[in-house]
């Protein structure tokens, strides 16, 4: 469970928050219900980029990259959720922007920590674990080709509010992109 969520729960949501906190940072300002053309915005949106490009390369390291990445995903998630509720309790603001997501902000650092530690507790597959790397590697790239073309296609869609429409049609994408970057890495793999 560690590997999905730091592919769709880091990576997808780091990415898409980049997209939207860049992109159509006037509509994700106002579904938080502050004012638009902030140049934080566009902090935000970086500091969601690198988180992103961390859960993704997390997702195929053991060297004690994945701690680092939760470590810095947890410190972001929780500090961005500090500063909704203080801005919840000192303005009243319940925009759904600015309550409902702190839910996956607690709720994802917590799952991560306790995936994370029940996976070192495990300890490594019988031997040193390269077979199952080498067969695990290309489904992991092709995942995280499949959630940078979701979480793009939300971000849009909730800029254009046709988030369901626009959502569903990247999944069939996703898909599509999944299976051709799952054939190419097999076959950069086998060709190595």
């Amino acid at each position: 469970m560690l590997i999905p969520l730091l592919i769709i729960g880091v990576a997808g949501s780091g990415i898409g928050g980049f997209i939207a906190h860049v992109f159509i940072s006037d509509e994700i300002a106002d579904s938080i219900g502050w004012e638009a053309d902030s140049p934080f915005q566009l902090e935000v949106g970086f500091a969601n980029l690198a988180i992103g490009l961390l859960g993704a390369i997390a997702a195929e390291r053991r060297d004690g990259f994945r701690e680092a990445t939760v470590i810095a995903a947890t410190v972001f998630a929780v500090g961005a959720t500090f500063v909704h509720v203080h801005d919840i309790l000192e303005t009243g603001n319940l925009a759904p922007g600015n309550t409902v997501q702190n839910v996956p902000n607690l709720l994802r650092p917590a799952l991560l920590i306790f995936f994370l530690r029940h996976s070192r507790r495990a300890g490594l597959p019988s031997g040193d674990g390269r077979a199952f790397d080498a067969w695990r590697a290309p489904i992991i790239r092709a995942s995280v080709v499949g959630v940078i073309i979701v979480s793009t296609a939300f971000a849009i869609g909730f800029a254009t509010d046709q988030s369901a429409l626009l959502s569903g049609f990247a999944t069939l994408m996703a898909a599509a992109g999944f299976g051709v970057s799952l054939h190419v890495s097999r076959r950069l793999a086998s060709s190595e």
